[in-house]
């Protein structure tokens, strides 16, 4: 069987079934939006440490920022 036709009974399964079962639809779309807030979250915890150890790192480096800039030119 082609995988066109497949996709399409697929289809019209897919929306019978959530049809057929509405009180659970709400699950469905729950447990596949889960691992897109987990990795957001994983994501956002890794930038913020990654930040952090840059800012630690440059003040490392360079010292502290001068009480007043000179004025230029």
């Amino acid at each position: 069987m082609p995988t066109a036709t497949l996709k399409q009974i697929n289809k019209v399964l897919g929306r019978n079934f959530i049809t057929k079962y509405g009180t659970r639809q709400g699950i469905v779309v729950l447990g596949r939006a889960v691992p897109f807030g987990i990795g957001a979250l994983i994501g956002g915890g890794a930038n913020a440490t990654m930040a952090a150890l840059a800012v630690r790192a440059s003040r490392r480096a360079f010292g502290p920022a001068p009480e007043s800039w000179p004025a230029q030119p």
